[in-house]
């Protein structure tokens, strides 16, 4: 056996001495009983940051689709205005 594999087995057994009988069980039963608060509380922070997002993505879009729609404006009237010149010149 080589030596690595020696020293990663007493280790292995040195952490399994130091834990008390049942301690797996016990861990297993309380992480499925009820939610921890922690976990509620990522949670919550991810839906909040999520929203805060969205909304951030939502302002953006509106600016920029409020400044394209003002250009559009802009340009359609020069359009407007030279056919209507045309229009008298003829």
């Amino acid at each position: 056996m080589k030596p690595e594999h020696e020293a990663w087995l007493r280790l292995r057994e040195h952490a399994a001495s130091q834990l008390s009988p049942g301690f797996p069980d016990r861990v297993l039963r309380a992480a499925r009983a009820d939610p921890s608060p922690l976990f509620v509380t990522q949670f919550a922070m991810c839906i909040a940051t999520a929203a805060l997002c969205l909304f951030g993505v939502l302002l953006f879009h509106a600016q920029g689709s409020a400044a394209d729609e003002a250009s559009n404006r802009a340009g359609w009237s020069e359009i407007s205005a030279q056919a209507s010149d045309l229009d008298q010149g003829l």
